[in-house]
């Protein structure tokens, strides 16, 4: 298998932000935005635009390798097929936390990942306004570049479940079994849960140790594919709701990622356990 030269990823990811991203933060003009699916679902010129030159960039790094975005699976919903045929794909999230872009909150990366034969193979997130990427490669480790060099990521210590911090966003959990979720998690965790509306954050709090876990029902490739490759690089563990690993084409469901596997267990006996197996599967 062929490497991906990852410090030559990040200075990729690095230049797309610095030409097409950074500049339109806070400054986005009048038909700069527009709607997706809602209100909540928008896209930017930033977006669009870093879109366009990672796909020219990308497949450098890697022979014979497609690129497929956030926005052109938007308008072609058929590209995510991809991910299941032979070739090489990158997967990109030009600007994930993209309300929060548009709102000039700080929180908001750029994340891309390799996949190949069903494997994630290489990934990188990249934080603008921090200035600093988060790379990884399989069963290469996981690291972070910044002003300082390299670090090695190491996800936290296993803690007790009534200590664990992480990530939930309650709004993508379907109606039925929100309320009984949302009453086990604040029994279980009170108020050691946070929504920041970016997952490439979420995974890098994960991955620094900073959080624990992470609770998702939103389960698209370009927001999973990146983060899962560097916290499990990182030492951490990941699986779905049902105990399966994720699966990229799979969007039904949720996915519990955590320090180790007996932090997953306490989760999710704690947080989905009993829950009609029915009533798990949001494609129902």
């Amino acid at each position: 298998m062929t490497t991906v030269d990852l410090d030559r990823l990040a200075t990729i990811l690095t230049e797309v932000a610095k030409m097409d991203i950074m500049p339109r933060w806070c400054n986005l003009k009048e038909g700069d935005i527009r709607e997706k699916t809602g209100p909540s679902d928008l896209v930017t010129i930033a977006d669009e635009a870093a879109e366009r030159r990672l796909i020219k960039l990308l497949p450098s790094l890697y022979p014979g390798s497609l690129v497929i975005g956030e926005e052109s699976i938007e308008n072609n919903p058929s590209l995510i097929k991809l991910i299941e045929e032979d070739n090489p794909v990158w997967i990109v999230d030009p600007v994930d936390g993209t309300n929060n872009f548009v709102e000039g909150k700080d929180i908001f990366c750029l994340m891309v990942a390799l996949n190949y034969h069903g494997k994630t193979i290489a990934s990188a997130i990249h934080q603008p306004t921090q200035e600093r990427t988060a790379i990884a490669g399989l069963n290469e480790g996981a690291w972070m570049l910044n002003h300082n060099g390299r670090e090695r990521l190491q996800v936290a210590s296993a803690v007790a479940i009534d200590a664990m911090e992480g990530s939930l966003n309650f709004r993508f959990i379907p109606e039925r079994l929100r309320f009984n979720i949302r009453k086990r998690v604040n029994a279980v965790l009170c108020d050691r849960y946070y929504s920041q509306g970016c997952a490439g954050y979420d995974y890098i709090q994960m991955a620094t140790g900073q959080w624990h876990y992470g609770i998702y029902w939103k389960k698209m490739p370009w927001d999973h594919l990146p983060g899962l490759l560097i916290h499990h690089e990182a030492g951490g563990y990941s699986a779905c709701i049902d105990g399966t690993a994720y699966c990229p084409t799979k969007l039904s469901g949720g996915i519990i990622t955590t320090v180790d596997k007996q932090s997953w267990n306490e989760l999710y006996y704690q947080i989905i356990d009993s829950l009609e197996t029915r009533d798990l599967d949001d494609s129902k």
